[in-house]
């Protein structure tokens, strides 16, 4: 999903943001949880005009995405709505290089995102736990804030990379 936000952005033509968002637990500048997609795709026009559009995302649901600067640094950050027009989940990436780095082992890519998330404390409050979700191709580590803001570190060990993600809520399970 990530890589999806990354290939948006680039193809709406972002240019880099110059006003700094304000990171805080419910969300990133104007998108936050719980608010009308509508109502922070308006507001976010003020960081990039022409990015803050709403649109069908991969998965389906209302989603706006937009370049921010936050604390010195662009995140490409994605919202997504629910069923009630509400943004339940959102997604960012550090923008420079997709959020992705070459790294020797998957203890380098776990220390790579506790790095992230102790960076993040000011703003997010402190970190304490962690831990790991196995996948198919990836390691996850994934640090969790009060609240349910986590940063997840994905090691794939084939391209030895470990690309960050700041993920806010997420999309309700399907009910059988």
């Amino acid at each position: 999903m990530a890589s999806a936000l990354v290939l948006t952005l680039a193809a709406a033509g972002c240019a880099p943001p110059t006003e700094e968002a304000a990171l805080t637990p419910r969300g990133i500048g104007p998108m936050l949880l719980g608010v009308p997609l509508a109502d922070a795709a308006r507001a976010t026009r003020r960081f990039d005009p022409a990015a803050a559009r709403i649109g069908p995302g991969c998965d389906e649901r209302d989603q706006i995405g937009v370049v921010l600067r936050v604390a010195g640094e662009s995140l490409s950050v994605m919202a997504m709505a629910g069923a009630d027009a509400r943004i339940e989940e959102i997604l960012a990436i550090p923008a420079q290089g997709a959020g992705a780095v070459t790294l020797a082992d998957a203890e380098a890519c776990r220390a790579h995102g506790a790095a992230y998330a102790a960076s993040l404390a000011p703003r997010l409050g402190a970190a304490p736990t962690w831990s790991v979700r196995e996948r198919p191709v990836s390691h996850e580590f994934v640090f969790a804030f009060a609240g349910g803001v986590r940063v997840v570190a994905r090691w794939f060990s084939g391209g030895r990379s470990c690309d960050l993600l700041l993920q806010y809520g997420g999309k309700p399970a399907a009910s059988p």
